[in-house]
């Protein structure tokens, strides 16, 4: 596992200004903590605001008017200049989002502040942050996301969409952190806007994806996420993307198109639910095909039955046993020591699509991480490629 030391280099004991050492670049780049007028006894909320990018600044509202109206809004504001620097966009930029929330989370930056570590959101110069989004009310759970969009941008942007690794906080630190989830933020700072919509499974998560429900609320995110188009200026093209029991939920909008039974329930009906892509990194995506020692067996016949006895529910809690034909291009990718289970499910999924003729890329990841996001160019250049292609 990656681990990021942080270097900070505070100029005066209390002062609000700092340095932090940018892997990106090799460098200590400028630092400026600015506290919000109000909320200094409890938790708050954090926005790390990165400044100066080498990639194009698509928003066009100023830094000074988002900075204050963040402040405004209770936020622990913390800006990172990165003076241009040509290495400060994906995928050298990745490292250093990874090492933002690493250092956050081991308490060697901003361990003097209360932060409230399910929302710490890391908003890249010219954007703007759109929170709780609602999509779909589960009983008295309420499923919402946050948006992070360029401001006033000169032309509408496509989006990209993903649903949170952690089912009790979608934005929570620890699991963006485990994870080295850095897709969204990434491709925020390359202009796109980025949504972290809450899994549909409420915590604690036991692994049981449960339908057609799951596609019920995915759909719904989807649709709440475009009809933001005229107000947030996005074009409507929208890329979901999924990571362990998040990658099943992004590979199921791109198999259940169309279907009605996953259809007529949440927000925004009648929006259109479709994605243009989807990038499936490692999860679960059939039940037909598992290992004979898989340690989930058990608790799938408890569940669903024996398989032998209630195939058919088995089929139907797999996301990819909706498909029956051509789907959208996929990214694909899997780390290379990842475990046999998942890499299994990897192998059918490739096969499949093969057979169906559906387009495909396969990128797998060479740094011998385990179950991890990628944050190897070798998978980040093509992914980027990837969304370029799908989102304009």
């Amino acid at each position: 596992m990656i681990r990021f030391v942080a270097s900070l280099c505070l100029l005066a004991a209390g002062a609000s200004a700092a340095t932090w050492h940018s892997t990106a670049t090799g460098s200590d780049l400028p630092m400026k903590i600015l506290e919000p007028a109000s909320g200094g006894g409890e938790l708050r909320p954090a926005v790390l605001y990165l400044e100066n990018l080498a990639a194009p600044r698509v928003g066009t509202d100023s830094d000074a008017s988002i900075i204050h109206d963040f402040l405004a809004q209770g936020c622990l504001v913390v800006t990172i200049d990165y003076d241009h620097a040509k290495q400060s966009r994906w995928p050298a930029l990745n490292l250093d989002l990874a090492a933002l929330r690493n250092q956050i989370q081991h308490h060697q930056l901003l361990a003097d502040e209360r932060l409230d570590p399910a929302h710490i959101f890391i908003v890249p110069s010219g954007c703007r942050l759109k929170r709780d989004v609602a999509f779909y009310h589960d009983g008295d759970r309420t499923l919402a996301m946050d948006i992070v969009y360029p401001a006033h941008p000169v032309h509408p942007v496509g989006s990209v969409i993903e649903f949170s690794c952690d089912n009790l906080n979608r934005m929570g630190n620890f699991s963006l952190d485990f994870c080295t989830d850095t897709i969204l933020e990434g491709a925020a700072a390359e202009g796109y806007a980025a949504a972290m919509a809450d899994h549909p499974v409420r915590a604690p998560y036991h692994g049981l994806d449960p339908m057609p429900q799951c596609g019920w609320m995915t759909k719904a995110a989807v649709r709440t996420l475009r009809a933001q188009s005229a107000s947030l200026d996005l074009n409507g093209r929208i890329v979901v993307a999924g990571f362990s029991r998040g990658s099943g939920m992004s590979l199921l909008l791109t198999t259940t198109t169309g279907l009605p039974a996953f259809e007529g329930h949440g927000e925004n009906q009648g929006v259109d639910s479709s994605v243009q892509g989807a990038i499936v990194l490692a999860g679960r995506f059939t039940y037909l095909h598992l290992l004979p020692h898989d340690h989930m067996i058990p608790r799938y016949n408890i569940a669903w039955g024996t398989r032998a006895q209630h195939e058919d529910v088995w089929r139907d809690a797999g996301a990819l046993d909706y498909l029956h034909g051509p789907t959208v291009p996929l990214f694909l990718s899997i780390n290379c020591t990842e475990g046999a289970d998942y890499q299994l499910q990897m192998q059918v999924l490739a096969r499949r699509l093969t057979e169906l003729h559906s387009p495909f890329i396969y990128q797998p990841d060479p740094q011998p991480r385990g179950h991890r996001m990628p944050l190897d160019p070798s998978v980040l250049n093509p992914m980027l490629s990837y969304l370029r292609q799908r989102l304009h």
